[in-house]
């Protein structure tokens, strides 16, 4: 969904932004404004360019550019991956394989198109033969990306990544769907045998990974069971003295998640354990979210506790975002434009580098956009925060680009997935949010290749960081999920069908005006009275009803057909006031 951006002159310089920026009803802080600020921040996005530039690619890196580029690219990826890796029927795949190999795009070299297009052409009579070759050859294409967990791999991998010392990994194990206790037990032992090795020291771990799909109006319960299902997890981190990241993907898991890392570091037992949480910066409640945490963290700093740490990321999920806003009736819960969600990044870090909040909430500033890193870096610079700030983008994205930030800032901790051989196809959903985030010209990722030698591309990267600097105050964001179910949706009317939409369970409005129904009904008498006088206990009863229903429906026939809808009408209007 691409929703129409307000215009902003098309050549806003970094004086023209910051004037935008203080003509708002909210200012930001002044320094986070200052247009030499701006102007630095490109300059050195200028220079890390270059420097880029010097350090030789990676030749998977080489062929994921040219996937990305090609204008077939990310089709001809998507259909491969779809119907030749997941399929588990070899001959399920071969089929597709001879179908697409004869479109294999240009960005692959002209021997690996030869040898695709030669597998197609037998694969249908060879299926056992082929798939298992071509399976390993998209495997070691994104080896760059995702880490084969194995210990004969693992443990080279990681010391291979960390040999220079100035690279810091955030260990994410992939694994099956959770759709039951079976799958969210082994993924959380899983994570727990990383965390145990003593060449990790950092993970990262989502609350829907760590527990079966629970009952979306039983917060506080699940809240509870989450937590005590991670604490193995925490107390692990606690003993050795190492770090547990909460991470989380979906807009409904957003307050159960900030519950749950409350309610673990709550304990006395983790008073001393310094861990973190993912914020999303395109979710509208993202800097009330860092608001919250920071007030909390900052009575945990207050009573002798440890310090927390904030990831703050753009958001990865807006298919599914999308996806669920359509099929509930929902508003959309991210923000609507992608310049609404660049100035909302820009507000947390403004924000959360106050000299007087990071003592209690350190934070990491996650992504690729060169941009916004280094706008944070100078701004924690100006307000002399360095220490209390930490760089994060992707493993095996523009790693050039990665090294030359890393010179400027000392270290950088990449996102580091893993995940066992058996289940490769797992990684493909992480793979693919990968390739479509670096297809979609509305994200940065889809310059990173080309930011360097293409002005063009700079010139559009420019334009987009100045006008979130522009309107970072424009708007204070607001939830755009309330407990009015018509917020994007039509009401119905006499004549005129609408579904009402759901209940939405993420709201905290809907869960309290559930939860007290819950309560009253543990003592009430309501509706007892009514069963009783309904009850039919002999024949001459029942006779006398079916020949009252009859009379009733025959009445009901002959008022006209407008007076029947407005009836029904006003019934379902009586429903609705009543509908929690």
């Amino acid at each position: 969904m691409t929703i129409p951006e307000s215009p902003l002159p098309p050549d806003l310089t970094p004086a023209s932004a910051v004037r935008l920026a203080r003509q708002s009803e909210h200012p930001a802080s002044p320094d986070a404004t200052d247009e030499s600020l701006v102007a630095e921040s490109i300059d050195l996005v200028r220079r890390w360019l270059r420097e880029a530039d010097e350090i030789p690619a990676d030749p998977s890196a080489k062929l994921l550019a040219g996937l990305l580029k090609d204008p077939k690219g990310l089709s001809f990826t998507t259909r491969f991956i779809d119907g030749v890796i997941r399929p588990e029927d070899p001959a399920v795949a071969a089929q597709v394989l001879a179908q697409i190999a004869p479109d294999v795009p240009e960005f692959v070299s002209a021997p690996l198109r030869a040898a695709v297009r030669a597998g197609g052409a037998i694969a249908r009579w060879t299926p056992d033969l082929v798939v298992p070759i071509t399976r390993r050859v998209l495997r070691e294409m994104v080896g760059h990306l995702v880490i084969d967990s194995t210990d004969r791999r693992l443990g080279p991998a990681l010391a291979k990544l960390k040999a220079d010392g100035t690279t810091r990994l955030n260990i994410n194990l992939l694994g099956e769907a959770v759709l039951g206790d079976k799958e969210a037990d082994a993924r959380l032992a899983g994570t727990i045998e990383l965390l145990s090795r003593p060449d990790v020291d950092y993970v990262s771990i989502k609350v829907s990974a760590a527990v079966a799909p629970h009952a979306a109006w039983a917060f506080d319960q699940t809240v509870d069971d989450v937590s005590e299902r991670l604490l193995p997890l925490f107390q692990v981190a606690s003993r050795q003295g190492k770090f547990v990241n909460l991470d989380m993907e979906e807009y409904h898991d957003l307050d159960m998640t900030v519950a749950v890392f409350k309610a673990i570091l709550g304990r006395p037992e983790f008073r001393d354990l310094e861990a973190g949480i993912v914020l999303q910066a395109y979710l509208p409640e993202a800097l009330g979210a860092m608001v919250d945490l920071q007030a909390w963290a900052a009575g945990r700093r207050a009573a002798g506790g440890a310090p927390v740490k904030v990831r703050l990321v753009k958001g990865a999920n807006l298919p599914m975002e999308q996806i669920q806003a359509d099929l509930h009736h929902w508003p959309l819960a991210t923000c609507l434009t992608k310049r609404e969600t660049d100035a909302n990044y820009l507000k947390v870090l403004d924000y959360a580098l106050d000299p007087a909040r990071v003592d209690a909430v350190r934070l990491g500033v996650a992504g690729h956009n060169l941009f916004n890193v280094a706008y944070a870096w100078l701004l924690a610079g100006r307000r002399q925060v360095h220490s209390a700030v930490e760089f994060e983008m992707l493993l095996g994205m523009a790693r050039g680009q990665v090294e030359a930030v890393k010179r400027e800032v000392g270290t950088v901790r990449l996102y580091t997935p893993v995940v066992a051989p058996a289940q490769f196809d797992v990684a493909i959903a992480y793979l693919i949010r990968r390739l479509e985030e670096g297809a979609d010209q509305a994200n940065f990722m889809s310059a990173v290749f080309d930011l360097s030698t293409d002005e063009a591309l700079f010139a559009r990267e420019r334009q987009r960081f100045l006008e979130s600097v522009a309107v970072l105050d424009a708007v204070q964001p607001a939830p755009h999920r309330t407990a009015d179910r018509f917020a994007s949706a039509a009401k119905p009317g006499p004549g005129r069908f609408e579904e009402t939409p759901d209940t939405d369970p993420s709201v905290a409005a809907n869960q309290l005006a559930a939860a007290a129904i819950l309560a009253r009904a543990r003592e009430t008498e309501l509706g007892q009275a009514s069963l009783a006088e309904a009850q039919v206990t002999t024949v001459k009863a029942l006779n006398e009803t079916i020949r009252k229903t009859a009379a009733a429906g025959a009445e009901w026939g002959q008022r006209p057909a407008a007076e029947r809808s407005a009836i029904l009408h006003a019934a379902g209007e009586a429903l609705e006031r009543r509908r929690p």
